[in-house]
């Protein structure tokens, strides 16, 4: 396993390598892109599972901003920053010398892996998706604006401070502030969907409070390759760890019948 920081023009951004050994050079590497407050740590083992389970190396960074790497450089987040940041990724691909993956992506890190699909599609073999986002809705802003409010009253913040540090209270503003801003209340993403050409895996839990089921329902509707989706019982926003044993299941599944 290799740690290390990669460094961008007048930022660095923190990464860790899973290299197994039994892996086949020639197989994609699994990319990890986590959520709106995520981070490499936040991931815990699970990383390391999947990489087992599916018999590929893996990577895993913190985007700027979040755990490791370093702050933000802006004040105010535009209408197309998961864009830009599936074009950082490809980037981090570039300089770790990777060509090909698949993509494990939580929340805004699910978003960033469809855009990625999308404007990278020789790059991407396949799109594992937990609680993506591909448009906004009205139920979903509502629970933004209850996540903000909440976090007056309690330890959210602080718990997320042993994550990120110095930088938590920007990326919370960055995160609640971008989602309910009027630049962003038509953000979509679904016109690109139609661009993704490899195998996806598209689940939520069934309590999800930032995604209706007519997120999975449109990637269905709209990816024109092989489309799994699936809402999982008694989970919210986070199915890996509510529900570790049957999203694990789920997974293996998909890795059984998954061809590189």
């Amino acid at each position: 396993m290799d740690v290390f920081y990669l460094k961008r023009e007048d930022y660095q951004l923190f990464i860790k390598r899973i290299n197994l050994s039994s892996s086949d050079v020639s197989k994609p590497t699994l990319v990890f892109l986590h959520d709106s407050w995520g981070c490499v740590e936040m991931w815990g083992d699970f990383p390391e599972i999947l990489s087992k389970m599916s018999g590929l190396s893996g990577l895993i960074y913190d985007r700027r901003g979040y755990g490791k790497s370093s702050s933000f450089g802006i004040k105010q987040r535009s209408e197309f920053y998961l864009h830009d940041e599936a074009h950082e990724l490809m980037a981090v691909l570039d300089a770790c010398e990777i060509q090909h993956v698949v993509i494990y992506g939580h929340s805004d890190g699910a978003t960033i892996a469809l855009l990625a699909a999308a404007l990278y599609p020789d790059r991407i073999k396949g799109l594992i998706l937990e609680g993506a986002h591909s448009f906004i809705e009205e139920s979903g802003k509502a629970a933004v604006l209850e996540t903000r409010e909440r976090a007056k009253t309690t330890g959210l913040l602080d718990s997320l401070s042993r994550f990120h540090g110095d930088k938590t209270r920007e990326l919370f503003m960055l995160w609640h502030e971008t989602w309910l801003s009027d630049y962003f209340a038509q953000w979509t993403i679904v016109p690109l969907l139609r661009n993704i050409t490899c195998p996806v895996l598209a689940f939520q839990g069934e309590s999800d409070e930032f995604g209706s089921i007519e997120q999975l329902n449109v990637l269905e509707r709209e990816i024109k390759t092989n489309v799994i989706i699936s809402e999982i019982s008694n989970a919210g926003h986070t199915p890996r760890k509510e529900v570790e044993v049957v999203t694990l299941k789920l997974l293996k599944q998909w890795f059984d019948e998954f061809k590189y």
